[in-house]
């Protein structure tokens, strides 16, 4: 889910980091001008809370491995995050409507017009899948020994913002849940200490983060619990 930001130090990761975030964009703009694309952008309408649910999901992970032990929890930092997150969701967000112009607002609409909701989230969630993987085998983003959860964490979140995205029929639902997983989840709630950014939560990197098998879990139960009653009780796809 690319939780890039640039350094602003003419780091090489900046370019990475355009690259990534916003070559989805591009493409979508391509498309929509120079052939018979459509993006769909949508109003913001209360589907951007809900939006928040996967955080707050992994959220409950995090705690309740820091109350069995497999982690460790910082409160005050923990404090400090949620206290800003609005900020720190709204910073992450600017950057991931680069991918949601690409992925929800282009890409969505058009496969699913032709398809039904499971088929259309598992091609755009595994055009999205392989998106980030070559970053990943090449060692520029995340590791590899997180690619099984980081597969599954991608499989639930695009289960989830497929939901979001038929109800609302726009891309900011996703938009959000895409900057608040960024900001909040894959930074294991980190809120900035003096001149470090510390994160609340502590431990392996097998569980924590966007590679971490706690946020992959709570991701995948939230996709699926979602993609369950919306499939049950179908809404009109935004095409």
């Amino acid at each position: 889910m690319a939780a890039f930001w640039p350094s602003g130090d003419d780091d090489p990761s900046d370019l990475l980091f355009l690259f990534v975030m916003f070559a989805p964009t591009v493409g979508a703009l391509l498309a929509r001008f120079a052939g018979p694309g459509v993006i769909h952008w949508g109003r913001p309408d209360r589907w951007i809370v809900a939006g928040l649910i996967p955080s707050v999901a992994a959220l409950g992970a995090y705690l309740v491995g820091a109350a069995v032990g497999l982690n460790t929890e910082d409160p005050g930092v923990l404090t400090d995050a949620l206290t800003v997150a609005w900020f720190s969701i709204l910073t992450a967000s600017l950057s991931a409507v680069g991918e949601e112009i690409g992925w929800r607002g282009f890409l969505w609409p058009l496969v699913r017009h032709d398809h039904d909701f499971l088929r259309t989230a598992g091609l755009v969630g595994g055009l999205w899948w392989l998106y980030h993987v070559p970053l990943i085998l090449l060692g520029w983003y995340g590791n590899v020994g997180g690619l099984p959860a980081f597969t599954v964490a991608i499989a639930g979140f695009s289960l989830f913002v497929g939901v979001l995205t038929d109800r609302s029929g726009s891309i900011w639902p996703s938009v959000v849940a895409h900057g608040a997983w960024n900001s909040l989840v894959a930074t294991s709630f980190a809120a900035t200490e003096g001149d470090e950014v510390v994160p609340a939560f502590t431990g392996s990197d097998a569980l924590l983060g966007e590679f971490g098998w706690l946020a992959a879990i709570s991701s995948l139960v939230v996709g699926v619990v979602a993609a369950a009653w919306h499939v049950r009780r179908p809404a009109t796809p935004s095409t």
